[in-house]
């Protein structure tokens, strides 16, 4: 692996060390792929000893090492799939799934507490880290481990410039399993801030090009089901054919739902659909997945009210263009009775607020805001759950997830990105000491 020297390209000393990449390609190393994307069950817990390991070693004390409690797993708002792979073996699911918070400074009242928010969980498959150059490749690069690892190194140069913040202010890290494979931080984020681990600041340190942005969307996950009969090539029209059915709504829905969700600033996605894969067979049961990101809850509401009404216009204009089939006539026929809706994720909230007083210290640190629902760059991440009295809420992060390959084989990061969002870490906290205490 090549040797980083911890400069940037500029020629101005940075905060990574050597050491500190090789705590992050060590952390990249863990396999933590969710297990709702197929990952090990105790993905999440090899890579929190990880970064506690190197967290201590910069002087870092640990405040929390805890795994989610089962009740959490019964709130109506959790994901069904997160339900399904905790039922599937809920020892070792809670066990393997644990949240830590490593702190910098004494223990100080919200008001004097900033918390930069990370996850250690990734999508899958596993990509081993790769260091070439000044480029590091390999998952977690960008999403999410490179973007905590440089936030705590930028921490941790903060403290040791000034010894003098400590009993000032307090800085915690969050690291958290359960952000990717549609876990919306159900059973990490949400279980550490209903805990009270909060503070006046709140960065999440996802990738957004070292700008912050103070809005997120939320996503709710209709499926929509066919349990038919099936029949064979020699009679097609003795079943249910779940694939002509499912097919269709895929277009139908595509062509009437995404407009009215663009018109309201909401996204549409017509994911997963599937019945079988034999070539003689009539598939009388199968599965379409959609996936709507939205900015705020009501638009939420008229988008899943719209979604029933337009399911029965779907049904009047399939009887319609399949009058005349023999082959379809007992799918017609039955349609009430074998198509269904269901919610796999449904009811979450958003995220959107502002503060003057702390955007002007992100802003004095180097970052500059941005508004990412006026330009429909907002995505979906944990810090959905951060708002609360008394604190602001910000995403802000190294790369970007579309530039540098997140959720694709091929992410990546820059060390110098890296680097440069350290550096405007360290200065947030200075800056944060500087207008709190």
């Amino acid at each position: 692996m090549a040797e980083w020297t911890g400069t940037t390209r500029t020629g101005i000393d940075g905060c990574l060390t050597a050491a500190d990449v090789e705590w992050l390609t060590e952390l990249m190393a863990v396999d933590s792929v969710s297990p709702l994307e197929g990952g090990p069950l105790d993905g999440a817990a090899r890579a929190q000893r990880v970064f506690l390991a190197g967290a201590a070693e910069r002087g870092f004390r640990t405040v929390l090492h805890q795994t989610p409690a089962p009740q959490l797993l019964r709130r109506p708002e959790v994901p069904a799939p997160v339900r399904e792979a905790a039922e599937r073996d809920l020892p070792a699911f809670l066990s393997g799934q644990p949240s830590v918070v490593a702190a910098w400074g004494s223990p100080q009242p919200q008001e004097r507490r900033m918390v930069v928010n990370f996850h250690v969980d990734t999508v899958g498959p596993h990509v081993p880290p790769r260091l070439e150059g000044r480029v590091l490749h390999g998952r977690g690069a960008v999403d999410d481990k490179g973007p905590g690892i440089a936030a705590a190194v930028g921490v941790a140069a903060a403290f040791a410039e000034d010894p003098g913040l400590d009993g000032r202010i307090e800085v915690q890290i969050a690291s958290v399993p359960g952000e990717e494979g549609g876990a919306m931080g159900t059973y990490g984020t949400r279980a550490l801030v209903d805990a009270g681990y909060t503070g006046r600041l709140m960065v999440f340190a996802e990738p957004t090009g070292n700008t912050f942005m103070d809005a997120c969307t939320a996503a709710m996950t209709p499926r929509i089901t066919v349990l038919g009969e099936d029949s064979t090539d020699d009679h097609p029209g003795d079943g249910h054919n779940a694939t002509v059915v499912l097919g269709f709504l895929a277009d139908f829905l595509a062509r009437r739902l995404g407009p009215l969700a663009h018109g309201m600033g909401a996204k549409l996605c017509v994911a997963g659909l599937h019945t079988g894969t034999a070539h003689n067979r009539v598939y009388g049961g199968g599965r379409l997945l959609l996936n709507i990101a939205y900015p705020d809850t009501e638009q939420a509401e008229l988008l899943a009210a719209a979604l029933g009404v337009l399911l029965e216009e779907a049904r009047a204009e399939f009887a319609q263009a399949h009058a005349h089939d023999p082959f379809a006539r007992r799918t017609v026929k039955d349609w009430q009775r074998i198509v269904r809706l269901d919610w796999l994720k449904q009811g979450l909230p958003t995220l959107r607020n502002r503060d003057p007083e702390a955007e002007g210290m992100l802003t004095q640190a180097g970052f500059t805001r941005h508004d990412g629902l006026a330009d429909g760059s907002a995505f979906t991440c944990d810090a959905i759950w951060a708002p609360g009295p008394g604190r602001y809420v910000a995403v802000c992060g190294p790369g970007r997830l579309d530039a540098n390959g997140a959720h694709t084989p091929a992410e990546f990061v820059d060390l110098d990105d890296l680097d440069a969002y350290a550096l405007r870490v360290k200065e947030l906290v200075h800056t944060f000491a500087a207008r709190t205490a």
